[in-house]
């Protein structure tokens, strides 16, 4: 039987060299979700802590969710036929499929052929949904038309400073669930300095992060939050003994300036830009 869908995954960028203690606390503290990618660098050791973890703790396949992703130069790299970068991460990582299968940076000369390549994929059973990440609703309206197959997942930078909700209107009008990377917002100083924030936090006795995760999954949205200390996957896991109230909601929404910590460059139309880390990485047009 399969599962649902765990309503937190652990991202896994950056964060190569203290994984191993951080997937045994998410297995402990009942997370089940877990994001990767090629360029991340944790696809091989990522694996190796699931199946350690899986046979510790005695869980099956099927309860937990991996979601990985095809980058930028492997859609260049093949034009778009990306299967054989598909069983390689499967092989790296000694799973038979992945729960999802991103199309990490989409290329406009690629896309279709991707997608294409995707759509195969799924039918093979080498990734139970399909999704794009860092798109607009035209390129979701764009595979659409051009291959009749929607994304099963779209994955977007969504937190309280860049609430996505039109958006994330369309997707779920789609039938398309959404995921949020970034889903604190890095805990940037006008998330941790705000006053609706912290007064929250005091009424519900939680972090401001906590509070933020909840907001997620009030609002319909699956959180990919990254740490690399166990008692922050501790506490960010603690998030199930309360709701927000839809006035609460409201008011996180209103924080929003629709500031993204990966932004498309103005000065060159298709590299996106990680504003905090000056990282440029390809981005769709």
């Amino acid at each position: 039987m399969e599962s649902s869908i765990p309503s937190l995954f652990l991202g896994t960028y950056q964060n190569s060299s203290n994984l191993s203690k951080v997937i045994e606390t998410a297995f402990e503290e009942g997370v089940y979700g877990f994001d990767t990618a090629p360029s991340y660098g944790t696809e091989g050791i990522l694996g190796r802590c699931i199946r350690n973890n899986l046979s510790k703790y005695q869980i099956e396949r099927n309860k937990i969710w991996v979601s990985d992703k095809i980058d930028s130069w492997q859609m260049h790299a093949t034009k778009g036929e990306v299967e054989k970068y598909v069983k390689q991460a499967l092989n790296l990582m000694q799973l038979d499929y992945f729960d999802i299968l991103y199309v990490h940076w989409p290329q406009p000369e690629y896309l279709i052929k991707t997608w294409e390549t995707f759509i195969r994929i799924k039918e093979r059973g080498l990734a139970k949904y399909i999704g794009l990440c860092n798109v607009h609703k035209r390129h979701v309206d764009t595979v659409l038309s051009q291959t009749g197959i929607k994304p099963d997942y779209i994955q977007i930078e969504r937190h309280p400073l860049n609430t996505c909700l039109p958006e994330i209107d369309y997707y779920t009008q789609a039938g398309i669930r959404v995921q949020a990377y970034s889903a604190i917002g890095r805990m940037d100083k006008r998330l941790t300095g705000s006053r609706g924030l912290q007064e929250l936090g005091r009424k519900y006795n939680k972090s401001i992060p906590q509070i933020i995760l909840r907001w997620h999954l009030d609002t319909k949205v699956i959180p990919v939050f990254m740490s690399k200390k166990a008692e922050r996957i501790r506490e960010n896991a603690n998030i199930y003994d309360f709701s927000l109230q839809q006035c609460e909601i409201e008011d996180i929404n209103s924080l929003n300036i629709d500031y993204k910590l990966f932004v498309e460059s103005l000065s060159n139309p298709g590299i996106c830009q990680n504003v905090g880390r000056y990282r440029f990485l390809l981005l769709l047009g």
